[in-house]
């Protein structure tokens, strides 16, 4: 009887480890969807200016998370330098980088050397990112677009390429919200 009741009691631990495994390294990408308004936000940049989503608002807002260690999304900078400022069907573009789980005097250094013109907003306590669904897992760099309504119209996990910046901007047909990925194995941050 005894062998039993242990038995059952290591096959119900090892199912409940099972269960934990898969929620832990399921991707934040597929948790949520993009869909109604994008969370609000109002926090300080890396030179300690304010900075507010809703004034913003009007324009194409590119969010994307980053971090200086991370290998994609330094390759990424110079396509979002490129399209800072652009105007896509008269909407002017607006790059807003949010510091995910990197040190501040870093960020500012990798910021500088890129030329990178918009805001580097602090996150240290990660509520922007947990508003946002980013994580360690599946990791950065993420890219949320939202609309000049301020709404969410897209989410791209992984290293942004040319043709996914393309996609992004393109107009997407009336109320369609997508999530996406180009990560590859090799391109962990």
């Amino acid at each position: 009887m005894k062998g039993r009741r242990r038995l059952v009691l290591v096959l119900a631990g090892a199912a409940v480890a099972i269960v934990g495994v898969v929620f832990a390294f399921r991707p934040s990408g597929d948790q949520v969807a993009p869909t109604g308004a994008a969370p609000t936000f109002s926090a300080v940049d890396l030179q300690g200016k304010p900075v507010r989503l809703v004034d913003y608002r009007g324009r194409i807002v590119i969010l994307n998370f980053w971090a200086s260690w991370c290998i994609p999304c330094r390759r990424e900078f110079p396509l979002l330098r490129e399209v800072e400022g652009t105007n896509v069907d008269g909407t002017e573009v607006a790059v807003l980088g949010v510091v995910f789980n990197d040190q501040l005097a870093p960020a500012a250094d990798f910021m500088r050397e890129q030329k990178a013109s918009w805001p580097g907003i602090q996150d240290p306590e990660g509520k922007i990112a947990d508003a946002y669904d980013v994580a360690l897992r599946p990791g950065i760099p993420v890219t949320v677009l939202i609309d000049p309504q301020g709404r969410l119209a897209e989410r791209h996990v992984g290293e942004l390429r040319k043709e996914d910046l393309d996609r992004l901007l393109a107009p997407a047909p009336a109320g369609a919200a997508t999530t996406s990925s180009s990560a590859s194995p090799d391109d962990k941050p």
